[in-house]
């Protein structure tokens, strides 16, 4: 209970700093949201009387002490370009990256995985080779490359999806899951091919451990090791870093939601950014990093749970 404790303590504190930090960033970077709504040709009295509507002439504290208990409450602010409140402009984009997040992580497993036992049984083979060469170019390749090809081959030649045409969860779950599929499969490659050498890794130094051999002595085949065994204490490490892939998959998604047209929290932040629609950026900002320190959380407990010898 006193780790569990523990973490969430660290959960919050690094939510606060990150508060302050997407708060006091916009304090900094060049730009006026009241000029950017008026114009530049709007007067100087104009603009004054606008920042002072908005809010934007109080002293900073006071500002982001409102800001914050606001947003705890739920209330998320009111976008600067469209007048509407962020919560009701951002709440259907959530589930978009959210589903875009998990296909890309079902992506890293389902190829992780196979490809790394299948490894570890053919090591130093052909087999094994191939699939290290493979791994060595695809982990090179960032994912916005990988879905400018994917587009190009499977929507401008093969035309077995349409670049460009999303279809809303809202008309059919399944042609939005299908167009999800090839954004998900970019995001995951690379990260996939990390995954399956680190795992490859880990499940070979395994094989070489006492246990191992006192167990095929005892007459238990390959298979039966590896799967009893030898995957349960290989995996542990790369727990950890499926957590920081997560994260990873989650950054990644704001791009390659441009490459293919996806309208979810990638596309709004970056057009937000743009615009100096501060209370939006700010409120995906957060929303992010809740996202992420909650699964880096759950990772942490669960390594624990796995094995109870290791501090974390």
């Amino acid at each position: 209970m006193k780790f569990v404790i523990k973490k969430i303590a660290g959960l919050i504190i690094t939510l606060l700093i990150v508060s302050i930090l997407a708060f006091l960033a916009f304090e900094v970077i060049p730009g006026d949201p009241a000029r950017t709504i008026l114009g530049t040709e709007a007067t100087e009295g104009k603009v004054q009387a606008l920042r002072e509507e908005m809010g934007l002439n109080r002293p900073l504290p006071q500002r982001y002490g409102q800001w914050l208990g606001e947003f705890v409450m739920g209330d998320m602010g009111t976008s600067y370009s469209y007048q509407i409140p962020v919560r009701d402009m951002i709440g259907d984009k959530i589930p978009i990256t959210i589903t875009l997040t998990v296909i890309a992580f079902f992506f890293i497993i389902l190829f992780s995985i196979p490809v790394s036992v299948l490894c570890v049984r053919y090591e130093n083979k052909l087999v094994d080779r191939l699939f290290l060469i493979f791994n060595q170019i695809t982990m090179s390749v960032p994912p916005f490359f990988i879905g400018i090809v994917f587009t190009v081959l499977f929507g401008l030649l093969f035309r077995l999806f349409t670049p460009g045409g999303y279809v809303p969860y809202t008309e059919s779950i399944s042609g939005f899951l299908g167009y999800l599929i090839l954004p998900g499969a970019a995001i995951a490659l690379p990260k996939a091919a990390m995954t399956t050498k680190m795992l490859r890794n880990s499940l070979l130094a395994e094989m070489r451990q006492d246990y191992v051999r006192t167990a095929m002595s005892r007459g238990n085949g390959f298979w039966r090791v590896l799967m009893r065994h030898v995957i349960r204490n290989g995996i542990l490490p790369v727990i950890t870093f499926l957590g920081w892939a997560i994260a990873d998959v989650i950054t990644n998604s704001i791009v390659i939601e441009q490459v293919f047209g996806i309208p979810g929290l990638g596309r709004t932040l970056i057009s937000s950014i743009s615009k100096r629609d501060y209370p939006v950026v700010e409120a995906v900002i957060v929303l992010i990093a809740v996202v992420i320190l909650v699964i880096n959380v759950i990772v942490d407990l669960l390594y624990r749970k796995l094995d109870k010898r290791i501090e974390v």
